[in-house]
C-alpha cells in the first residue's frame, strides 16, 4: 500500500513539474529546422553580407554572386530586438511583418530575379541594436498537391446564412466542420441544438443541421462535411462538468454513444465526425478518450473520417493523450493559437507554426495527419478573455499588420490593449510553410471571422499560397 502511494506521489509530482514547465513559458527545447532546406537549394550559399550590429532604421544587404530567381526568404535574428521589418528587392519593398526572432519564414507572393536582397529594421525595442545571420533564399515550387487539406470550422448559424459572395471565398475548402449543432449527453445521446436566426425565428436542431449541410453542399459541392460533437454545455441539467460528461458517455455508455453517432453519420450522409474535447486532464481520462476513439473508429463505415482537435500540450506533456491511439484519428486539427509567447502574441509564426510543428515531429507524430490551425481572430497581449474578429479590423491592419491597439471589454470593464491578429501576409506565410514542410494541411478557426474583401481575405491568402505553390 505504501509502495503504491509512493508511486502515485511520484507520478503526481512529475505531472505537476511537466505542466509547470510548459505553462511557465519554459518550452521544451526542440531545434526548429528550416525544413525547406532539405528539398530546395539555398541560393544565398555564395552570397556576401556585412556582419555588424545596427540600429533602428538600418539595413543589411545580401549580395548574390550573380542574379538569382527566388520567392522565399528565411531569417534568423541574433537576439530579438526587431519589432518591425521590411524586405526590399530591386529597390522595392516586397514584404513587411513584425518580428524576426529565432526563425522567420517570408513567403513572397511573386517570384523575383535580383542580385541583392535588403533587410531593413523599421522598428526595434527602445535603444536596442540588432543583427541577423546570413539569410537563406529559395526558389520554392510545386509543393502543393491534391492531398493538402484546407479544413474550416463553420458555425451552424453562419452556414444557415451563406450568401452568393461567399462562394468565391470558400472555393478552396476541402472539408467543412459544422460546429455548434451536435452535443453529447452523459447517457450517450447525441442532441441537436435548436438555432435562432437573425430574423428571430427558431429552427429545430436537426432541421437547422440538415439545412446547414444542404447550404454547404450547394456552395461547395466538392468539399467533405464532418460535424463536431461537443460536450461543453449542460444541455439537460445533468450538473456534470465537461470532463465528467465525456467520461460517462465514453465509458459507461459508450455503446449507446457509438450507436447514436453512427446514426447521425448515416442519416445525414456525413463524411465523418469530430471531437473538440477540451480537455482530459489526467492519465485515466486521456486513456478513456483514446480507448473510445479506437472503438468508435473501428465501428465506423469504411471511408468515414474521425477527426480531433488537439493543442500542443495534449500531445507532448506527460500524462496526456496516448499517442498509440492517434492511428485511429484521421486528422489532427492542431489548435496553433491561444499559445501566448514571451511578447503576448497568441499565434506568432515561430511559436505557433515552426516550433509547434517541430515539437510534434520530434515526438514521432505522423505529420501528414496534422492540419495547422490558423486563427481568424485576435487575442489581447495580456491574454484576457477577449476574442476579436478579423473582419472588424482588417482594413486598419492592412496586408501586413498583425497588431492593433483596441478598446476591449472584459467582464464589463473597458480598457485599451494591444491585440494580436494574423494578417493576410502571416496566413500566407504559415500556409506556404505548411506546404513546403510537407504538413497535411491547414485548419481555419473559424470561417465567420473572415472578410469578404478579396484583397484582405485570409481565405484568399490560403488560396493564393496553394496556387503559387502549385506552379
Amino acid at each position: 500500500m505504501r509502495k503504491k502511494s509512493f508511486a502515485l506521489a511520484i507520478i503526481c509530482l512529475l505531472c505537476i513539474f511537466t505542466a509547470g514547465v510548459f505553462f511557465s513559458g519554459c518550452s521544451i527545447k526542440v531545434d526548429v529546422p528550416d525544413r525547406v532546406s532539405e528539398n530546395f537549394v539555398d541560393l544565398a550559399e555564395g552570397a556576401k553580407m556585412e556582419r555588424k550590429r545596427a540600429v533602428e532604421g538600418d539595413s543589411f544587404t545580401l549580395q548574390f554572386d550573380g542574379k538569382k530567381k527566388f520567392n522565399t526568404v528565411s531569417l534568423t535574428e541574433i537576439g530579438s530586438a526587431v519589432t518591425s521589418f521590411e524586405l526590399y528587392i530591386n529597390g522595392k519593398m516586397v514584404y513587411a511583418s513584425d518580428r524576426i526572432g529565432k526563425f522567420r519564414y517570408c513567403a513572397l507572393s511573386d517570384t523575383y530575379e535580383a542580385d541583392e536582397l535588403t533587410v531593413k529594421a523599421v522598428k526595434c525595442e527602445d535603444g536596442a541594436t540588432w543583427a541577423i545571420e546570413k539569410p537563406k533564399v529559395y526558389f520554392v515550387e510545386k509543393t502543393a498537391n491534391d492531398d493538402f487539406a484546407v479544413m474550416s470550422y463553420i458555425y451552424t448559424a453562419k452556414a444557415l446564412q451563406l450568401e452568393e459572395e461567399d462562394k468565391k471565398i470558400i472555393g478552396c475548402t476541402t472539408q467543412f466542420n459544422i460546429f455548434s449543432s451536435l452535443y453529447l449527453l452523459a447517457d450517450g445521446t447525441v442532441y441537436f441544438k435548436p438555432h435562432t436566426l437573425a430574423d428571430g425565428r427558431t429552427v429545430e436542431g436537426e432541421d437547422a443541421f440538415r439545412q446547414a449541410i444542404a447550404n454547404l453542399r450547394e456552395f461547395n459541392p466538392k468539399a467533405e462535411i464532418v460535424a463536431t460533437i461537443l460536450g461543453s454545455e449542460d444541455i439537460v441539467g445533468d450538473g456534470l462538468d465537461q470532463e465528467k460528461r465525456h467520461n460517462t458517455a465514453m465509458t459507461k455508455n459508450k455503446d449507446n454513444f457509438i450507436k447514436n453517432i453512427l446514426k447521425v453519420i448515416d442519416d445525414h450522409d456525413l463524411d465523418g465526425i469530430a471531437f473538440d474535447y477540451e480537455y482530459p486532464h489526467n492519465l485515466i481520462t486521456n486513456n478513456n478518450y483514446g480507448n473510445f476513439l479506437k472503438k468508435l473508429k473501428l465501428a465506423m463505415p469504411e471511408g468515414k473520417e474521425l477527426n480531433c482537435a488537439f493543442s500542443l500540450w495534449n500531445l507532448t506533456v506527460f500524462g496526456t493523450f496516448p499517442r498509440s491511439k492517434l492511428k485511429y484519428v484521421d486528422h489532427i486539427e492542431l489548435m496553433a493559437y491561444d499559445g501566448f509567447d514571451e511578447y503576448g502574441d497568441h499565434s506568432s509564426f515561430y511559436t505557433m507554426c515552426a516550433e509547434v510543428l517541430a515539437k510534434l515531429e520530434d515526438k514521432g507524430i505522423d505529420m501528414s495527419k496534422v492540419n495547422l490551425g490558423l486563427p481568424f481572430y485576435s487575442r489581447p497581449i495580456d491574454s484576457a478573455a477577449y476574442w476579436g474578429n478579423y473582419n472588424d479590423y482588417c482594413h486598419l491592419l492592412g496586408e501586413y499588420g498583425n497588431s492593433l491597439m483596441q478598446t476591449i471589454n472584459v467582464d464589463g470593464q473597458e480598457y485599451e490593449q494591444l491585440c494580436y491578429y494574423n494578417s493576410r501576409q502571416l496566413i500566407y506565410d504559415k500556409t506556404s510553410y505548411a506546404l513546403d514542410a510537407g504538413i497535411g494541411g491547414v485548419m481555419i478557426w473559424h470561417y465567420g471571422c473572415d472578410t469578404k474583401d478579396e484583397s484582405l481575405s485570409l481565405y484568399g491568402a490560403i488560396s493564393q499560397a496553394i496556387a503559387d505553390r502549385s506552379r
